[in-house]
């Protein structure tokens, strides 16, 4: 006994200090993932919460907007009023923005701490949790504010209501609360419909279990089952038309039958289109199967998930006298079918990115627990388990395209510095071969960049040309302006042998990891290589560079 005491005060302890290492990843991790995990939410909100400067993508289009607003409000936009309440009438800084918006994702994330806690054995919670708050995804995906995020919360409340509906039936004395869960499960999937229509895919066999416990609930008669479903099936029509009605007027600014948004059907009809997806990258249908999915759970949970599933498939054909199941049984199953139906149904359309399985991993890892070979598991697995997860952590969590955030914070020091900022200076920024800079973490009102005090161009993987024509192009300004380039070094020294002396580095970030661009970082050099700069430019030097690079390219054509 006291040594069972001794190792479950140690596991307490490592899951304490895997929480403190989520809020580090949370408030300290700059990685950039992927645009969406700042456009689909944040840029979206801080536009109209705090008044910045915000860039609003196809998905936000009122002509066929694609996204609901009230998951985005409720995560991002609410806690950017409070910011703005507690500032009253200043600008928030770009650093408290980003601490705000992740603090929001951080706290909702132990939702899913919650979710793993209720889905297993009393006996094995520690371990349970341990392995989720381990994992990478917690650390780098749940702490973002990406849509996949919520779905994933909404799919692991989903997957704890079942759960009780289950208890409930086995708990003749609590059988009042039915109807509470059967409420509570129609608004969660309402919910997740309006925050990704791929919910669906995670719903599915919930959705069917539902319907199957209700039969047997109501002893197949047609009555009781209408009796049974009508109040969810309300729930689920009151929640939608919610939703309906706040996307309408966000949108549109009033709400008339005749201009009506479906944002979850819109998003379908979107995907439906094979050249929508192919803008957005095109991809084999079988990635998530082969590649995403082992990325998401890595390839030692996945080995025991497939164990698990592998008993839960014998043990039905073993299973001769056909007894009931139990509300583990059960919940295996189900997590077993969710597994398969969000893998299958998502590996349907051709564009495939990991993070849409992220809501895969709270059934998985509560399926592998429940099963109990995870927990006999030797050396091996622990320390591939830690080293494939630290090692992802640090990769999509600080290093992937990690300047981009801190060279905003930076920018913004320089706009509004008391020296040279727009105190007397107009402000000409360029970003060039890095992700989308997401503007509201800028933090520059909407009012300077109407006013063309300030100015933001995002060229993405533009030539050089087109680079040096966006330095020099002319502009009316009243003030002397400043342009300001944040690019790679490897993407910089192109700059250099065209115009020779007019990039001057202002600043280095570190680190900053360019996949995208490997080769061209080895080149530079490992400093170089993962740093990105923030460089001034002398326009007047590079348009003189340009002009006498003009007239020898005129001279060696009549010398030819």
């Amino acid at each position: 006994m006291p040594e069972a005491s001794s190792q479950s005060r140690l596991l307490r302890y490592a899951y304490i200090g895997l929480v403190i290492t989520r809020v580090c990843f949370a408030l300290l991790g700059t990685g950039y993932i992927h645009p969406d995990e700042y456009f689909q939410n944040g840029e979206a909100a801080a536009g109209r919460a705090l008044g910045l400067s915000s860039v609003l993508t196809w998905e936000w289009d009122p002509v066929f907007p694609c996204r609901s607003i009230i998951p985005v409000w409720l995560s991002t936009g609410v806690p950017f009023s409070i910011l703005r309440f507690f500032v009253k009438g200043h600008v928030p800084g770009p650093r408290l923005i980003f601490s705000v918006e992740r603090v929001s994702f951080l706290l909702s994330s132990f939702l899913l701490d919650y979710s793993i806690h209720s889905l297993v054995h009393e006996s094995v919670r520690l371990q349970a949790l341990l392995l989720f708050a381990s994992s990478y995804v917690v650390h780098t995906y749940q702490v973002r504010p990406f849509s996949n995020s919520i779905e994933a919360i909404l799919v692991a409340l989903s997957l704890v209501t079942l759960k009780r509906l289950f208890l409930v039936e086995s708990d003749k004395a609590a059988s009042r609360r039915a109807p509470l869960n059967l409420a509570l499960l129609a608004f969660v999937a309402v919910c997740g419909l309006f925050t990704r229509i791929t919910f669906a895919a995670f719903c599915l066999p919930i959705a069917l279990e539902v319907l199957k416990w209700s039969l047997r609930k109501a002893l197949f008669s047609l009555n009781a089952i209408s009796r049974l479903l009508s109040p969810p099936l309300l729930v689920a029509a009151i929640t939608a038309l919610v939703f309906v009605y706040a996307d309408t007027l966000y949108y549109h600014g009033t709400v008339h039958l005749s201009r009506i948004e479906l944002t979850p059907l819109n998003f379908l009809r979107y995907n439906l289109l094979p050249s929508n997806l192919a803008e957005h990258g095109l991809h084999p249908r079988w990635l998530h199967l082969v590649v995403n999915l082992p990325m998401i759970a890595t390839p030692g949970l996945l080995y025991y998930v497939l164990r698990a599933e592998f008993d839960i498939f014998t043990s039905r054909s073993r299973n001769e006298d056909k007894s009931k199941p139990g509300v583990v049984e059960l919940m295996q199953r189900t997590c077993y079918w969710i597994r398969w139906s969000a893998t299958s149904l998502l590996s349907i359309q051709p564009h495939q990115e990991p993070r849409f399985l992220t809501p895969l991993l709270v059934p998985m890892i509560a399926m592998a627990v429940n099963n109990a070979r995870i927990l006999r598991a030797g050396r091996t697995f622990v320390t591939f388990w830690v080293v494939t997860n630290a090692a992802l952590a640090i990769l999509f969590g600080i290093l992937h395209q990690g300047g981009v955030v801190p060279s905003l914070f930076h920018v913004h020091d320089v706009v509004y510095g008391d020296a040279s900022g727009m105190a007397s200076h107009d402000f000409r920024i360029v970003y060039w071969k890095t992700y989308m800079p997401p503007r509201h973490l800028l933090a520059i009102p909407q009012v300077d960049v109407d006013s063309q005090r300030v100015s933001v161009h995002d060229l993405s993987g533009a030539s050089p040309s087109s680079v040096i024509d966006t330095l020099i192009s002319s502009s009316r300004h009243l003030r002397p302006l400043l342009t300001l380039l944040v690019t790679p070094f490897h993407a910089v020294r192109k700059l250099h042998e065209q115009v020779p002396g007019c990039i001057k580095e202002r600043e280095r970030v570190f680190p900053h990891l360019d996949l995208d661009h490997i080769p061209e970082s080895v080149q530079v050099g490992w400093r170089d290589g993962l740093g990105l700069g923030i460089f001034d430019v002398d326009v007047a030097c590079v348009r003189k560079a340009m002009l006498t690079l003009g007239d020898q390219e005129v001279e060696t054509m009549v010398l030819q």
